[in-house]
């Protein structure tokens, strides 16, 4: 039986994305390809397999489910200021993967995602700031949510956003037990829609902590909009399956 986030949204066995029955549709965030890149550049030399893992992770979900269209909700590249040669080359083997497999391929743009333009010359997808996928809108989060209400409009139910990477820690009264990728799920405290923070698919965007504290939070859209204590993480990791913990404010003791 698949596992339901929220009715119509489900984990892919113990993948970071989810799938949209009704729509055939994988969503995932932060992809963040030609990282290492950036990395050598600053002089900081780290193996190269973000995109050999982005592939796996995405191939292995086309082998569970059937996919008509992929959103990837942000931050589908990392170089800021450029179009870095290798960031270009493994974009184009990602995009040519994707564009063989699937009918329509939607990048929400991120924070990250300066220049992908370019690469519209050659390959047929699409750029959006926001993308509303029947009851669902799905943005990266990186914005005010009052600028995509303003472009789209309040007639959605519930949010899907990347940009926090989330990972939760969880300790005994030893020690650190794990850190594990999560999503989240919460409720937008003004409006009565749900929230779905996705786990970033990049293998070094290991997370950012989750907490209590709404400093901590990159999003504009979870330090404003969202009641931190109420957040449910759900695990997702490939040796401990898929494990709904209770909101954090009943975890204060373990996080």
């Amino acid at each position: 039986m698949p596992i339901e986030l929220i009715s119509g949204i489900e984990v892919v066995n113990n993948l970071p994305l989810v799938y949209i029955r009704k729509y055939k549709a994988l969503i995932l965030a932060d992809t963040h390809i030609g990282y290492e890149e950036d990395m050598a550049e600053k002089g900081i030399f780290i193996p190269s397999f973000q995109l050999r893992n982005v592939m796996e992770v995405i191939n292995e979900a086309f082998n569970l489910v059937d996919v008509d269209k992929v959103i990837i909700a942000g931050d589908l590249k990392h170089k800021f200021d450029s179009l870095g040669r290798q960031e270009r080359r493994e974009l184009s083997r990602l995009l040519t993967e994707l564009l063989t497999r699937v009918d329509e391929l939607i990048v929400v743009r991120g924070n990250h995602d300066n220049f992908l333009p370019l690469l519209q010359r050659k390959f047929n997808f699409k750029i959006v700031n926001e993308y509303l996928l029947g009851d669902m809108l799905i943005i990266h989060g990186h914005k005010d949510l009052r600028d995509h209400i303003a472009s789209i409009g309040n007639k959605w139910k519930v949010l899907i956003m990347g940009h926090e990477h989330p990972s939760i820690t969880l300790r005994d009264e030893l020690g650190v037990v794990g850190r594990f990728p999560c999503f989240l799920l919460g409720g937008l405290r003004n409006l009565n829609k749900s929230v779905l923070v996705l786990p970033a698919v990049g293998a070094y965007q290991t997370g950012s902590k989750v907490t209590l504290s709404p400093d901590t939070y990159l999003s504009p859209v979870i330090r404003d909009e969202v009641n931190i204590g109420e957040i449910r993480p759900v695990i997702v990791d490939r040796d401990v399956g898929v494990m709904e913990l209770p909101p954090l404010k009943y975890l204060f003791d373990l996080i």
